[in-house]
């Protein structure tokens, strides 16, 4: 017991009744150190970088729980392998709900080679058919194991990756230029197709990414049967099966590539097979429809898969055709028009234009493009008050399907008087070019109902003769036809252009990423 009255300060457990040194006062609470949940660890590290693979935004939230959780853990079975296993295991199940079931599986999974990965399988088409490749395997998968995914598989793996946040327009764009690597090796290289020995510097330099020129290359190599079946001409089957096939001596082959774009394999006097760069089996629906608007990075990405996928030009041969859902695009035209989003209306009706026109080759229709009248009266709806305004969207909407203009519409009338009427009351440049368009307008509407009945004779064999063409194909003005030429006299002249082929027009300059850049990657969004 001390000697004085102050009782001694404990800031531990008290001792035991039996200590000497026992303090007559009462023990204190233990002090303790504030201890970090784990739990709001792991949600600070998964909301800081990119999810791994990310419910999508439209998902509900799940319900959190606040049963407390244990200081430490042990690890799975699982969780406990090496992180390559667990990659290898990742990549043979494909399972992107397997990065959702703890944390460290998704720090595991959720790296930059992974993602990588993930749009190369997702995004280039390959075929177990294919003799295997070291090469291919290496730029695919790195030291994992590859094995080639079937269209089934694909077609749900893109699904799936298109609803996680971290799949950016960056990193897709990033590996297009591998994706066309992958084709030039499986379809010419792997085929044995050797390049001409005085261009081989520059293929080599080509593939590394070096240089962007020649992009014509010419080689020799063995009769590639399955290559020519894709060259669609009507000579195939002399040279396929004819007194004219050949099979011992060396063909001689040309390479033709569009960086970013598509590749082509031509053989001579048969057309080209073409591949495109990115393979797309169904355009994201999210993306048509716009959700509440269309936002830069939404248009530019929606622009680069156009264009990547080989959907910018109708009627090319042996593209792989992308589905896609009609209704969501026409739904994304009305928000586009709603929100005076030009560019992203301006992409969808390039999407549409292609897509229709690659089902009606494949079905041999020869009806004309059709598009929903009321996209015309959403225009002329959308800033009542200022109908001059409108005028881009419309004359879009025109070079898109000009047979769809509603013939018997008061509202499409009023609009033309009013800006026919603005031009006469403020002669300024731009509302004289207005007062034109509507006057020619006016004279269309008329004669349409007429132009269309007339269409549908000739097609139902009432009355002999050739069809009127659409006024615009592509976008583009054909000055040869009467009436393409009269639109261009009309309004055009002498101030603008005719219109050209749109379809191959773009925002996204494809000739900008081909480059192997030099110095650390980017960083991306998140």
């Amino acid at each position: 017991m001390s000697s004085n009255n102050t009782p001694e300060t404990w800031l531990g457990p008290p001792k035991p009744a039996s200590s000497k040194s026992q303090s007559k006062r009462r023990p204190g609470r233990v002090f303790k150190i504030p201890q970090r949940s784990s739990s709001s660890r792991s949600d600070r590290t998964s909301r800081s970088r990119s999810g791994p693979y990310d419910r999508p935004s439209n998902s509900p939230r799940p319900t959190r729980s606040h049963t407390p959780i244990p200081k430490t853990r042990m690890l799975s079975m699982l969780e406990a392998l090496p992180a390559e296993v667990i990659e290898q295991i990742f990549l043979h199940s494909l399972n992107l709900n397997l990065p959702r079931a703890s944390p460290f599986l998704s720090r595991v999974l959720s790296r930059e080679h992974m993602y990588r990965t993930l749009i190369l399988l997702a995004f280039w088409d390959d075929s177990s058919g294919y003799s295997g490749s070291a090469t291919i395997s290496q730029m695919m998968v790195g030291p994992l194991e590859y094995v080639p995914l079937s269209l089934e598989d694909r077609t749900r793996l893109q699904k799936e990756v298109f609803k996680c946040k971290w799949l950016t327009m960056e990193r897709v764009r990033e590996q297009v230029p591998k994706m066309q690597i992958l084709t030039i090796h499986r379809q010419w290289i792997n085929a044995g197709i050797v390049v001409d020995k005085e261009q081989q510097s520059d293929f080599e330099n080509f593939l590394a990414r070096k240089t962007d020129r020649p992009r014509v290359f010419h080689g020799r190599g063995p009769r590639l049967d399955r290559l020519i079946k894709q060259m669609v001409s009507p000579g195939v089957p002399d040279i396929i099966e004819g007194p004219n096939a050949t099979r011992d001596r060396p063909h001689s082959y040309n390479l033709v590539i569009y960086p970013m774009v598509w590749t082509e394999i031509s053989l001579s006097g048969l057309d080209a097979a073409t591949f495109p760069a990115l393979n797309l089996v169904d355009f994201p629906e999210h993306l048509l429809r716009g959700r509440r608007g269309f936002s830069s990075e939404d248009v530019a990405f929606m622009e680069m898969l156009r264009m990547t996928s080989g959907n910018s030009h109708a009627g090319t041969k042996n593209m792989a055709l992308t589905s896609h859902n009609r209704l969501a695009l026409h739904e994304g035209i009305k928000n586009a028009i709603r929100t005076q989003n030009y560019s992203a209306m301006l992409c969808l009706l390039k999407l549409d234009e292609h897509f229709m026109d690659c089902h009606r080759l494949a079905q041999g229709s020869e009806a004309n493009h059709m598009i929903p009248k009321s996209h015309f009266l959403d225009v002329i709806r959308t800033g009542r008050d200022k109908p001059h305004l409108n005028l881009a969207f419309f004359e879009a909407l025109l070079r898109a399907s000009a047979e769809s203009i509603p013939a018997e519409s008061s509202e499409l009338t009023e609009w033309i008087v009013d800006n026919v009427n603005l031009a006469k009351r403020n002669p300024t440049p731009y509302n004289l070019m207005n007062g034109r368009f509507a006057r020619w307008l006016s004279d269309w509407q008329m004669r349409l109902p007429g132009i269309l009945q007339r269409q549908e004779d000739i097609w139902d064999r009432q009355i002999f003769g050739e069809p009127d063409p659409p006024l615009f194909i592509g976008g583009s003005l054909d000055l040869e036809d009467s009436e393409c030429y009269r639109f261009y006299k009309e309004v055009l002249h002498p101030h603008r252009e005719p219109f050209e082929n749109w379809l191959e027009e773009s925002s996204f300059k494809s000739e900008d990423y081909w480059l192997q850049e030099s110095g650390p990657p980017r960083s991306h969004k998140t």
